[in-house]
């Protein structure tokens, strides 16, 4: 009897199915497992994972492989006992595997929630990837959490269970008006619980639990609106640098550590794990946690004197929520950044003013209430695309994939254009003259 491992789809740039070609007596089956990977990470000869530092997880994968495999035995075992030596036909066999593999994994009895929660677990530990054969992140683990608690409390108001057979567009159509209408969330919010949901059916379809397909008509959408946010030019980076914060070391520290996020254009979870052995001859070079792309980025004189001002060491940070919560207090300081602003976006399906959700909402908020962490990397990018900088050179720093998802993102208002187009004009008529005079 020989138990032997293989992928469905061995060619595939996506993680795929493994399954298990079972050979026993005269017979031949095959049984899928619950376990996918990469199969950049397969080893074909050995019908294991490869043991790669890129996958650090292959020992407990192959592992489970391995109690896969000692089980299918003791079911062949088990039932030959039962039946004076006799191997069970394939047909036999296949109803045993089911209820005795395949109630961990894939099972027809598996529910949409009760898969989620595997899914959720199976992302903790690493045994799920993206498509690049990267972990989950815990930002991304995070939102699946949010969106399968916003799931349960659906069900509760409902007093219904949901189910793979009961999402369609029925299901989507009510869902999003519980979000709109009752939690009154907001556009975007709706449409990453969405995204999430499509998420799952569609690594359960892989998988062969989910049969229902609606998810996938074009009317269940992941619905989105473009960002109304602020981001800060270059004259209120000068003066939010300027401000005397050494009676508040903690506010100065916060200060300093978000004009970095200015002029690198890092997120939050790099900025703020960034160390001095990534910078090297005037350049910063690091794997993005969210992406796991390798970027570089030219050390700005500004991160060189904040990295001087603290013995060439960045800034100490806290977590995310509470710098962003100080970010009001150092922004709040700032003459520049009290200017009004009308910042507005869809929330329980009404058009709405954010007065920014540390302060109570207004009807004239002021610029400094929106200053967040992420405001950093906007600034970046628009500044630089301000400043004349290649988009494509920016997007290699951001990571957008797309001119047109980046042009979405910066925040580049028309009197900007006008002047980009202005200052152009100006350049190329000094150039004429220039070449006229000589």
């Amino acid at each position: 009897m020989t138990v032997s491992f293989y992928l469905k789809r061995a060619k595939s740039d996506n993680p795929t199915i493994i399954y298990a070609r079972i050979y026993y007596g005269s017979y031949e089956t095959k049984c899928y497992t619950d376990k996918s990977i990469l199969p950049v990470y397969w080893n074909k000869k050995a019908k294991r994972v490869r043991e790669s530092k890129k996958y650090p997880q292959y020992p407990e994968f192959n592992a489970a492989l391995d109690r896969i495999a000692d089980k299918i035995e003791a079911i062949i075992m088990d039932y030959q006992n039962r039946n004076d030596g006799f191997y069970p036909t394939p047909a036999q066999l296949k109803p045993l595997l089911d209820k005795g593999i395949r109630k961990k994994g894939i099972t027809e009895k598996l529910t949409f929630m009760s898969f989620f929660d595997k899914f959720i677990k199976d992302s903790e530990a690493g045994t799920r990837l993206t498509k690049k054969g990267k972990p989950i992140t815990p930002g991304t683990i995070k939102t699946y959490y949010t969106t399968k608690v916003c799931l349960d409390n659906y069900q509760t108001y409902i007093r219904k269970n949901i189910d793979f057979d009961s999402i369609d567009m029925v299901f989507y159509d009510d869902f999003t008006k519980y979000l709109t209408l009752k939690i009154k969330q907001s556009t975007n919010y709706i449409g990453k619980h969405i995204k999430v949901i499509k998420t799952v059916l569609h690594e359960a379809t892989e998988l062969n639990i989910n049969t229902n397909l609606s998810f996938k008509t074009r009317g269940f959408t992941t619905i989105t609106e473009e960002a109304d946010t602020v981001y800060l030019p270059e004259h209120e980076l000068r003066q939010l640098h300027g401000l005397n914060l050494t009676d508040s070391p903690r506010l100065d520290r916060i200060r300093d550590l978000f004009l970095v996020g200015c002029y690198t254009g890092l997120r939050f979870s790099d900025l703020s794990t960034l160390r001095p052995d990534q910078i090297d001859k005037g350049m910063i070079t690091i794997t993005q946690i969210k992406t796991g792309d390798r970027v570089v980025i030219p050390v700005h004189d500004t991160v060189s004197e904040i990295m001087a001002k603290y013995g060439g060491e960045l800034p100490a940070a806290i977590s995310n929520q509470k710098t962003n919560a100080a970010l009001k207090d150092v922004a709040g300081k700032c003459d520049a950044l009290k200017k009004k602003v009308s910042i507005k976006y869809t929330k329980g399906g009404k058009s709405v003013t954010k007065g920014g959700k540390s302060v109570v909402e207004t009807e004239s908020p002021k610029k400094w209430q929106f200053v967040t962490t992420h405001t950093a990397r906007r600034s970046f990018a628009t500044n630089q695309f301000l400043n004349g900088v290649p988009t494509l050179s920016i997007m290699a720093i951001t990571g957008h994939k797309t001119e047109k998802a980046f042009m979405k993102y910066i925040k580049v208002t028309p009197d900007d254009h006008a002047k980009i187009m202005a200052g152009i004009w100006s350049d190329k008529k000094t150039e004429q003259l220039k070449t006229i005079a000589i």
